[in-house]
């Protein structure tokens, strides 16, 4: 909330200098700020997905720079970080490429909300310089994901971008410095999902980022750390321009920082990942991974995500291996015919990717997940699918209780004979 009140402050007094950096070196990608978008705090991780969509799409247009309120909370952070380590000289110093960040003269906020059961997005685009409010747009849809598409369109209309056949930003592709690159991950945010599950694949984009070779990661847990052995040096009697306190803030002066967020709409999960460049206070790249199916396959989702954010693609061939509680069914993986299953499934030569996977069997629901398969790489992919619901006649105590009704039918006219019965004939009848 601190963080958040900052960047409030800040923005009316750095829209108007008009002295940026960027400014005066001449003409550059236009600046849009998009602040978080208002709702009610049970619709909060769809009020983020809505957002994260509006902020993906656009970094993808060219010409325009856009940052989201919750990235800029992030940089401040850090900024305030380095500053208590003293690792810039100054707060300016520090502030200085956030100033450039938020000299942004149009300015998007927006609110998201219910009408019954259909999601409603409203949009205001606002000049900051005349402090007024420019223009308005709407979207509306029955479920979160038709929003997200609605919503893109809606800010296309807003800022006027986005135009069928228009250039396309150039692909991204970090590049890593001949002496190295330096980047912190701060902790994945959760949205409908338990912060400990966040708090796991927080590690896991730690150390996938790690493999990338002239990539050093330090995680917000140990920069917490460096933090508090600063803290308890000074205690001591250490002075701020001890040598400890000088390699720690090195620590701190990254290139990037790597923040982003997990949660769950719907049966999907969704990873969003952002790439922040410190010295140019932008994001560099945004990606977002959406998966069908169970926590496990989480951290194959955030390896691809984590890739795709650093602008690598995935190459080479992997094996996927499915086992499954059926002896026998149809399987279908990707775009490909449905094979034959029986017991367990082997696909040894499969091309790097995302695979969607079918498996139907007689008296089961069909299932469908995702995954992921990767270089030199087997992956076991289980499912679990629910026996269809059989009629009654084909159920065993049905059968049991007519045999009962029956042995009971019989049993009475038995009773009811008079103890020296005349010849004739008992019929019981079953409808």
């Amino acid at each position: 909330m601190i963080h958040r009140l900052v960047v409030c402050a800040l923005l009316p007094t750095l829209v108007a200098s008009g002295t940026s950096a960027a400014r005066a070196a001449g003409p550059a990608a236009e600046r849009v700020v998009v602040y978080d978008l208002a709702s009610d705090p049970a619709d909060a991780a769809v009020a983020r997905r809505i957002g994260d969509a509006l902020l993906l799409h656009l970094g993808e247009q060219p010409g325009i720079t856009a940052l989201g309120e919750s990235e800029l909370q992030v940089m401040l952070g850090h900024a305030q970080d380095r500053e208590s380590l003293r690792a810039c000289q100054s707060d300016r110093a520090c502030l200085a490429g956030l100033q450039d960040a938020v000299d942004a003269r149009r300015l998007v906020t927006g609110r998201l909300g219910r009408l019954g059961e259909t999601w409603i997005v409203t949009l205001k685009l606002v000049d900051a310089e005349l402090a007024t409010v420019a223009g308005a747009e709407s979207a509306e849809a029955d479920d979160p994901g038709a929003l997200a598409v609605a919503a893109v369109a809606a800010v296309d209309r807003l800022l006027g971008v986005g135009s069928p056949g228009g250039p396309a930003r150039d692909a991204f592709a970090l590049t890593i410095a001949p002496d190295g690159t330096a980047a912190a991950v701060i902790d994945l945010a959760a949205f409908g999902v338990a912060p400990a599950l966040a708090r796991n694949l927080t590690e896991l984009l730690t150390l996938e980022l790690k493999r990338f070779e002239g990539l050093s990661v330090i995680s917000k847990d140990e920069i917490a750390t460096m933090l508090q052995f600063a803290a308890d040096k000074h205690q001591l009697g250490c002075s701020d321009d001890t040598s400890c306190l000088i390699a720690i803030g090195g620590a701190l002066g990254v290139d990037y920082l790597v923040t982003g967020s997990v949660g769950r709409l719907g049966d999907s999960f969704v990873i969003t990942l952002k790439l922040m460049d410190v010295d140019g206070a932008r994001v560099a790249h945004r990606t977002s991974e959406s998966l069908r199916g169970d926590e496990p396959e989480l951290a194959l989702a955030l390896r691809y995500a984590t890739w795709g954010l650093l602008g690598r693609p995935v190459g080479g061939r992997g094996e996927l291996t499915v086992k499954a509680n059926v002896d026998s069914g149809r399987l279908a993986v990707g775009a490909s015919d449905p094979l034959p299953y029986a017991g367990g499934a082997s696909l040894p030569a499969l091309a790097a990717g995302k695979y969607g996977v079918t498996l139907q069997a007689d008296g089961f629901y069909p299932l469908y997940k995702e995954t992921y398969v990767f270089d030199g790489r087997a992956t076991q992919l289980r499912m679990q699918l629910l026996e269809e619901p059989r009629a009654w006649y084909e159920e065993w105590w049905t059968w049991a209780i007519i045999g009962g009704v029956v042995a009971a039918g019989v049993t009475t006219a038995v009773l009811l004979l008079p103890n020296e019965p005349s010849s004739g004939t008992v019929r019981v009848g079953i409808e």
